[in-house]
């Protein structure tokens, strides 16, 4: 028999066990885990240096249907509870540039510092247990793995989406809540690579550039700069997963030309053609190639090239106005045609989840389960790339416990 039954041993789970066993020592929680090891995700984040949270903390910064209680959250919360939270876990942070990272720089060890604690604390966790369904009887809750089940007095689902399946992702915690019959909003994949139409963009394959990227549909108007990657079928990097999570809520038949890239953000229309009229003037024998290779990468040039339908060995002399407009042109603004994809296995995170109508906004206990609460990635609560996503995962897991222990 146990106090509190905890689903998931994610930074959401650990922490709900943590915050409430520190309060109450003489709780009996158990932490069921589906993978055979904990915190998969967060060993993961912030390519294994562990970004948990920023100090810039907006509503814009967290997509959700439900904007009322994106707004309520961030009004009610502050990064300083997660500050807090590592401090006592005794993982000090540090800002850089308003993104906090723990001093080691190792997200394999914030993990293994939460799990060291959760031993000193007699938290029971359990490993290869996915839990398969869960009933009530007589104001307890009984949850079902495959080969065992548990009694508890709570109940906290923390069971993470299907994003990431590489590392520990799954269907599972849908199917759960399903049988609950918790309504869950439509599921699409977050902060992840957006796919883009054009046979021609291998030739830029593994390419880097800094510049900045609009996503420009039926009105809407959403920029980010910063270092943008080109892949074989999709562009990456943190510019476009954060465009990535704004794409589902528009019909994809509005996707033409909507994606903008600026490779040139630095110089203005003007500025550019002046330089390149100039190059034209003064390098005249020089290719259009060489040229732009001048402060372009080789493999760019030579699609930017292919795509224009622009010969690379032309001279300089030999470009027309014309071709000097399309240049200049194309490099600040060069449009694609996005195509969304379910691809799950390159997403970050899950947009969509449990619907927040299905439970008490300030506590995340279930409205229809006493006892019973969501939290972190499994509710219809996304945020962008910076330690959002953790930080949202921290400050549930905590008010869950929180209630039960004022319960």
């Amino acid at each position: 028999m146990y106090d509190i039954i905890i689903i998931g041993a994610g930074v959401s789970g650990l922490t709900s066990a943590i915050s409430a066993k520190t309060h109450k020592p003489d709780l009996n929680i158990l932490v069921l885990e589906k993978q055979n090891k904990c915190g998969r995700k967060l060993s993961a984040s912030g390519n294994g240096k562990c970004n948990v949270t920023n100090s810039l903390f907006e509503a814009e910064c967290y997509h959700s249907s439900d904007r009322d209680f994106v707004s309520a959250y961030v009004s009610s919360h502050s990064p300083d509870e997660v500050k807090d939270f590592f401090d006592y876990c005794g993982i000090p942070l540090y800002n850089n540039n308003g993104y906090y990272y723990p001093l080691s720089n190792q997200a394999k060890q914030v993990t293994g510092k939460l799990l060291e604690l959760c031993e000193r604390l007699g938290i029971e966790i359990l490993t290869d247990k996915e839990v398969v369904n869960i009933s009530s009887a007589e104001g307890r809750y009984i949850v079902y793995t495959d080969s065992d089940e548990y009694i508890g007095n709570n109940v906290i689902i923390a069971s993470g989406s299907n994003a990431a399946d590489k590392l520990g992702g799954s269907e599972s915690g849908y199917t759960l809540v399903d049988k609950l019959g918790l309504s869950v909003t439509t599921l699409y994949p977050g902060l992840s690579p957006i796919f883009v139409k054009g046979d021609k963009l291998s030739v830029a394959k593994g390419v880097r550039l800094n510049g900045t990227a609009t996503l420009h549909i039926d009105g809407f108007v959403k920029k980010e700069s910063g270092q943008i990657q080109i892949n074989e079928d999709n562009l990456s990097g943190i510019v476009m997963m954060n465009l990535s999570c704004y794409l589902p809520a528009f019909n994809n038949e509005l996707y033409k030309d909507s994606l903008w890239l600026d490779v040139m953000p630095l110089f203005s229309w003007d500025e550019l053609k002046d330089y390149i009229e100039l190059q034209c003037q003064k390098q005249k024998d020089e290719t259009v190639r060489s040229m732009l290779e001048g402060f372009l990468p080789a493999a760019f040039v030579r699609y930017f090239l292919l795509r224009l339908s622009i010969k690379d060995d032309i001279r300089l002399c030999h470009l027309t106005e014309k071709q000097i407009n399309k240049i200049t042109s194309n490099i600040k603004k060069l449009t694609f045609t996005p195509v969304l994809q379910s691809d799950y296995s390159k997403a970050q995170v899950t947009l969509g989840g449990v619907s927040i109508s299905e439970i008490n906004p300030q506590t995340f206990e279930c409205i229809r389960y006493p006892g019973m609460y969501v939290v972190g990635e499994l509710l219809d609560m996304t945020g962008k790339c910076g330690g959002y996503n953790i930080t949202f995962a921290i400050l549930s897991g905590i008010s869950a416990a929180n209630n039960i222990l004022c319960s």
